[in-house]
């Protein structure tokens, strides 16, 4: 979440430029970014590093770090990597595009569709409260909605609804992206997804739908009747001590934090400054933000099922059967990637990896502020992740 060049299946972003010049200039923009955020070593210095691995590991994840990272159009870079008790924390690059700052550990970001880690951990806890059950129609809370009778909550959270992504509907994402500040209510975007066509009979295919979180988040908020903002803060980062994470209802990112860029809604191909864009048109499937230090605490959480009984927590860790190939499956609001459990988010101008590996205790957290991909489509955080993945766990690579 959040991309309008919706590709069914995949939290990817397209990278979409008019021509090759357009291109290497943005390109030879960023790499001068990250250069004057690298020379800007007056407050943070060149990385922040709190090493508990020995000097050969924590050398091989700065090279890989740094290999990836040159790879992608990111101006800025914020990693973690922590194995049991042991870690290692970077930054790289600048928090602005044309100069500024390296970014801290502290700076807030957008967390996009790693929202849904989070809306799934909430609808878990109403499970185990006896106030909603994963078996249950959708039918008492949408009743006008084709097939609601035959779409459950589990279906919802494991993108086996049918239910097609609002983000493919060109009537939203043009008013979206005309405005891209103004506020969104989620109904609006639930209609703008339940109008397009059906790809399959609810519980007999796997569509990546951010429809299936605006409703969750919906349903969430009805059961209760409170604002899916208390909920989330109350149930779910209060509890794990994550004071600075926040699912807002404004267009404001708390300080410190850092800008983020697009190429999406953009008609030449240039990078735009995204950071106000309003978080409401990504609802409950993308809205969060962060940061790296309450984001490892989330991983370990979420892979761990903090916060829910076991019976939950086994669940949430039933695939999506149509979802299942090359090693990844979607489950309930997480993906299962080679034993890594998490999920990616992009939401414009914001790129975020988090995961967990449960055989090593490990976890992995990066975080950019950019979502424009490479030439074929892979996301620069999926790309950092990946490299640093093959350190630490050379044999669950994604």
């Amino acid at each position: 979440m959040m991309n309008c060049s919706h590709r069914r299946g995949a939290d990817r972003v397209s990278h979409r430029t008019s021509t090759r010049a357009v291109i290497v200039a943005l390109m030879a923009t960023l790499a001068f970014a990250a250069c004057a955020g690298a020379a800007d070593a007056r407050t943070h210095g060149r990385h922040v590093t709190a090493s508990h691995f020995n000097a050969r590991t924590s050398a091989r994840l700065r090279t890989a770090l740094q290999k990836a990272w040159a790879t992608t159009w990111a101006p800025g870079v914020i990693v973690g990597v922590w194995v049991g008790h042991r870690g290692w924390t970077a930054v790289r690059g600048s928090t602005r595009r044309a100069s500024g700052p390296l970014p801290i550990r502290a700076d807030h970001t957008r967390v996009g569709s790693v929202t849904k880690t989070m809306l799934g951990t909430l609808i878990l806890e109403l499970v185990d409260q006896h106030k909603l059950s994963l078996n249950e129609t959708i039918q008492r809370w949408f009743p006008k909605l084709p097939d609601a009778r035959k779409i459950t909550i589990e279906q919802l959270g494991n993108m086996s609804s049918g239910i097609a992504t609002y983000t493919g509907n060109a009537k939203l994402t043009d008013r979206y992206f005309a405005h891209p500040t103004a506020w969104w209510n989620p109904d609006t975007l639930i209609a703008g997804g339940a109008s397009l066509p059906r790809e399959f009979d609810p519980g007999k295919g796997f569509d990546y739908s951010d429809t299936n979180f605006v409703m969750l988040g919906r349903i969430a908020e009805k059961v209760t009747g409170k604002p899916l903002s208390e909920l989330l803060r109350t149930m779910v980062f209060t509890p794990l001590g994550m004071s600075q994470t926040s699912y807002p209802t404004s267009n404001r990112i708390p300080r410190p934090f850092w800008n983020g860029y697009t190429v999406q809604g953009s008609t030449l191909g240039n990078a735009l400054d995204s950071t106000s864009w309003t978080p409401s048109f990504a609802a409950g499937a993308g809205a969060a933000i962060s940061t790296l230090g309450n984001l490892h605490r989330w991983a370990r959480a979420v892979g761990t099922g903090a916060l829910l009984t076991p019976a939950a927590q086994r669940a949430r860790l039933i695939p999506n059967r149509y979802s299942e190939g090359g090693g990844r499956a979607y489950l309930f609001a997480m993906t299962d990637s080679n034993g890594w459990l998490g999920h990616e988010g992009s939401t414009p101008g914001y790129n975020t990896e988090l995961q967990y590996l449960p055989s090593l205790k490990a976890t992995i957290v990066v975080a950019v502020n950019t979502d424009i991909g490479d030439q074929n489509n892979v996301s620069p955080a999926l790309k950092i992740f990946s490299a640093l993945a093959a350190v630490v766990a050379p044999h669950n690579i994604p």
